[in-house]
């Protein structure tokens, strides 16, 4: 399973402060997404927490990459997803992301 989520939600990793609404609404996708990890770790089933990058969107002004990149990315996380690695933070470059 794979939760396409924000660094936004990240608490360690919050440098610039503001955005509480949008920030708070990815801290809860994210605890979401680590309990669900370890409810379904005994059925056999792998959950990823996915943050896609900062994409090229109305929202963002058109700035960052375009969303087939990031479309790239997350597939590849994905298909590395495995029980060992169930429940953790990644950008879609492949490196894993704080709490």
């Amino acid at each position: 399973m794979a939760i396409v989520t924000s660094r936004m939600g990240s608490i360690a990793d919050n440098g610039s402060g503001g955005y509480y609404g949008y920030r708070a609404s990815k801290v809860a996708v994210n605890m979401i997404g680590k309990s669900l990890a370890r409810d379904l770790e005994g059925r056999g089933v792998a959950v990823a927490l996915l943050h896609p990058g900062m994409v090229a969107t109305e929202t963002t002004g058109g700035q960052g990459i375009e969303p087939a990149q990031a479309a790239r990315g997350l597939i590849d996380r994905i298909d590395q997803l495995t029980l060992e690695t169930t429940g953790r933070f990644w950008h879609a470059e492949g490196y894993e992301l704080p709490w």
